[in-house]
């Protein structure tokens, strides 16, 4: 039920980007995208890339759409199952420890093959 559009832009950062900042970075892109959900629209949103490999503007769509798979495939998952993002726990390196802990729990579920039903 929802339409995105997308429009890949790229150029080279030889002369833009300064080398002492981003020594590696050779391409920078930016992508312009709107949502259409049922009869409404979303406002052009327009996200900045940079990156160590020349891409062209499909090479950096491709990138971008499979980042985001990684972003729902995983991320959410830890939200919705882990409740994630509701975690108060903030003192030294517990945040860090938890975290991969969950990732080390859902990996352990996807492995296991005994049971196919899908649960949570």
């Amino acid at each position: 039920g929802r339409t995105v559009g997308q429009i890949a832009s790229v150029l080279s950062a030889k002369g833009i980007v300064d080398p002492g900042d981003w020594p590696k970075c050779v391409t920078i892109g930016r992508i312009d995208s709107m949502r259409v959900v049922g009869e409404k629209e979303s406002d052009l949103e327009r996200r900045y890339y940079i990156s160590s490999r020349a891409l062209t503007a499909a090479q950096l769509a491709a990138a971008v759409r499979a980042h985001w798979g990684v972003e729902n495939r995983l991320h959410w998952i830890l939200d919705v199952s882990f409740s994630e993002d509701a975690s108060t726990v903030a003192k030294d390196n517990a945040p860090q420890n938890l975290s991969m802990l969950r990732k080390i729990a859902l990996n352990i579920i996807r492995a296991d093959k005994t049971d196919t039903r899908k649960s949570s």
